[in-house]
């Protein structure tokens, strides 16, 4: 959670919003490869990881947050 609004992108593989703050999002499921998390803000994504196995990145596409390396990398085996 944040007060400041961040543009999270996944690296390599789009993914499907679940759930903003506890509750679903109206309409059908769209594919994306980033989410925009506003003020204090929870999001949760499902995605499949099938054509690489391997390190991938997400990060925060405010330029000043990505110059301060504001991204998380994990390993999918």
């Amino acid at each position: 959670t944040s007060d400041v609004a961040h543009p999270v992108h996944l690296h390599l593989d789009h993914f499907q919003v679940l759930s903003v703050n506890g509750e679903r999002p109206q309409g059908p499921p769209e594919w994306k490869d980033t989410v925009e998390l506003r003020d204090a803000q929870t999001v949760e994504i499902v995605t499949r990881f099938t054509d690489y196995r391997g390190r991938y990145v997400l990060h925060c596409h405010n330029l000043e947050h990505e110059d301060m390396a504001m991204m998380a990398a994990f390993e999918v085996v």
